[in-house]
């Protein structure tokens, strides 16, 4: 007899269906469970061969790119902080989910539902240790299987460490249970930990995944190691990750749990192994740093890639202007004239530029194989007026950034001199991710999507020598990100940080950090964890603060407007220099997302994230037999 069972969604998002090798297909995509033979595909089918093991991975990984990289990387990581306008675009048109930005975050609009799928992951790594156990002894050498399990494990620990950071805290889901042949709706349903208890739990899948990464020893295989290393969960990421961990439990209180200082030092060890045991190197500019592949670029530690065939429906899509469409799609970059400094109101100015190498107009590749679509984000001009002159990194935001390998050797320049006193910007638009003609000429998005690279383990090392007072250390680790952005420009005498007091050291992070790691996921993370007082209270965290607005520290007087490029219509609208990401006294409750109202009404097990209003709707979980 046939049963067929509706799950509640979270119940639903933990189960796991694999059809067949580097196939995984989530069951939370179908409102029926078919579990007429849930086995047939278990110990006595899939699980049989070191080929199945591997492939498991590689389907996982895949899952991975699918659900996260746009989420945690993005729409988590930094989309909700002030990089992004939240009015009118500059070609008249409406920006996308300006209520992210704009931190309108309620259980009726709550950004994620089913804690951002997280937890299909997890039943997928609870799965697959299940079948570890029942074969993998028999099936795998001991190096393959540690090391699979070192994957696995890490994995696991970094989902449980984003519901910790995003929702405080989840249910501690660690059984396959579904596969252990339990399908009965209300013993599934499970209420959310303490936050203290899923922090110890992260703590011990770290622990897991390093030891199972160190009995594998040398381990090596062609799909893993071979040229595709970053593209998979290796130790060096379970180190970043524990790094990460450690650092905010040292630093950031939520809920139960109280930030621990011992744990800083524990971080510190592990930044300190990722910088010293595994041969990353720092790549030779800003431009290499994000580009390349990762056999050229050994500066990658983690990150995930698109093949041209599949990079339409990634991030890169969010994140750029298309010239071709909107209200006035000539507005592209700035309303000036092709000498750069000219104001104007027509022209095919923006998509052509004067090129050196032709002495001609030319119409560059990049500006006009856009994808099509609306404009869809536009970055604050506050955000440019932070870089100096010299700093390369400013160039992804103006047009003199170098966009194809023959400009780059001939330095070539669109709108030489460009100056941002003088030029006249209608918002800024970022071609950091400029990815590759792919399918019917036009622009995708194959590029590499960092979660971890080298620069951001010194970095987080600057944090933590800042913590210790080691000012040494803060401006060692600083200088070394910030000569490799200024190049040939570099002049220790006055480019050089040079440390100060706790607070402006953790404020000359946070803004260096904003440049080398933008469009990368930390700005969110970073004002969350960064403080003005160390061993402070919850207010003292930069969100809350005014020296963690995007701004801070600009003069007015030299840099007044954001200027639109129909800045006569739209008006001018002034940078804000000390207005703080969140009130402390009214928004407190917005560092962590609310869980949304239909999985609150579908498992009653489940309670509110606090300083949310529980919204259930009606009715409840239910079975059909």
């Amino acid at each position: 007899m046939k049963t067929k069972m509706k799950l509640n969604n979270l119940t639903k998002a933990t189960l796991i269906g694999v059809r067949s090798l580097g196939s995984v297909l989530m069951s939370s995509c179908a409102d029926e469970l078919d579990l007429t033979n849930p086995n047939q595909y278990g110990s006595n089918g899939f699980w049989k061969t070191e080929a199945a093991f591997t492939g498991n991975l590689v389907a996982l990984m895949n899952q991975w790119r699918a659900n996260y990289d746009q989420n945690v990387l993005f729409q988590a990581g930094e989309f909700r902080t002030d990089y992004y306008w939240t009015k009118n675009g500059t070609d008249g048109s409406g920006l996308r989910n300006t209520n992210i930005p704009l931190n309108l975050i309620t259980e009726q609009q709550p950004q994620f539902t089913k804690y951002g799928n997280f937890y299909g992951m997890i039943s997928n790594c609870n799965t697959y240790i299940y079948y570890d156990a029942q074969n993998g002894e028999s099936v795998l050498t001991p190096e393959c299987r540690n090391y699979l399990l070192g994957m696995i494990y890490g994995m696991r620990a970094y989902c449980f460490f984003q519901i910790h950071k995003m929702w405080g805290t989840g249910p501690l889901r660690t059984n396959a249970d579904v596969i252990l042949g339990n399908y009965d709706e209300v013993s599934l349903q499970m209420p959310r930990s303490t936050a203290e208890e899923m922090l110890n739990q992260i703590k011990s899948d770290i622990k897991a995944s390093l030891d199972h990464f160190n009995a594998a020893g040398n381990y090596s295989n062609s799909v893993y190691n071979m040229g595709t290393g970053a593209n998979f969960w290796r130790k060096a990421t379970t180190e970043m990750l524990a790094g990460e961990v450690y650092l905010w439990s040292g630093k950031v209180s939520t809920l139960d749990h109280k930030a621990n200082p011992a744990d800083v030092a524990t971080a510190k060890t592990y930044f300190n192994n990722v910088v010293n045991n595994y041969g990353f190197q720092l790549a030779p500019t800003y431009y290499d740093a994000i580009n390349g592949t990762q056999t050229t670029n050994k500066e990658y530690i983690f990150a995930t890639y698109y093949a041209t065939t599949e990079a339409t429906t990634n991030w890169f899509n969010y994140i750029n202007y298309d010239v071709n469409t909107g209200g006035s799609p000539n507005n592209f970059w700035n309303c000036v004239q092709e000498d750069g400094i000219t104001p104007g109101t027509t022209a095919n100015r923006l998509t052509y530029w004067y090129n050196p190498l032709t002495g001609t107009k030319d119409r560059t590749p990049y500006y006009m194989t856009r994808m099509s679509g609306q404009q869809h984000q536009a970055v604050r001009n506050a955000y440019y007026y932070q870089f100096d002159a010299r700093d390369s990194r400013r160039n992804i935001l103006n047009p003199i950034y170098l966009i194809t390998p023959e400009e780059k050797d001939a330095d070539v320049q669109y709108i030489p001199d460009f100056n941002f006193d003088e030029h006249i910007l209608a918002g800024c638009y970022a071609v950091k991710y400029r990815g590759t003609m792919g399918l019917q000429g036009a622009m995708v998005g194959t590029n590499y999507m960092p979660y971890y690279r080298l620069a951001l383990a010194y970095m987080y090392l600057a944090e933590i020598a800042n913590y210790e007072d080691n000012k040494a250390d803060v401006e060692k680790y600083i200088n070394m990100i910030r000569k490799r952005a200024y190049g040939d420009n570099w002049n220790e005498a006055t480019d050089a940080y040079v440390a100060g007091d706790f607070k402006d050291n953790e404020i000359a992070i946070l803004q260096e950090k904003a440049k080398e790691f933008f469009q990368e996921g930390q700005r969110w993370w970073d004002l969350r964890r960064l403080t003005t007082v160390k061993g402070g209270t919850d207010k003292d965290h930069l969100i809350f603060c005014k020296e963690g607005c995007l701004g801070y520290g600009l003069t007015v007087g030299e840099n007044m407007y954001e200027v639109t490029a129909n800045y006569e219509t739209l008006g001018n609208n002034l940078i804000e220099t000390e207005t703080p990401l969140l009130d402390y006294a009214t928004q407190k409750h917005l560092v962590l997302w609310p869980l949304d109202g239909d999985l609150l009404d579908a498992d009653p097990a489940l309670t509110q994230t606090p300083g949310y209003t529980t919204n259930k709707k009606s009715g409840g979980p239910w079975i059909e037999n």
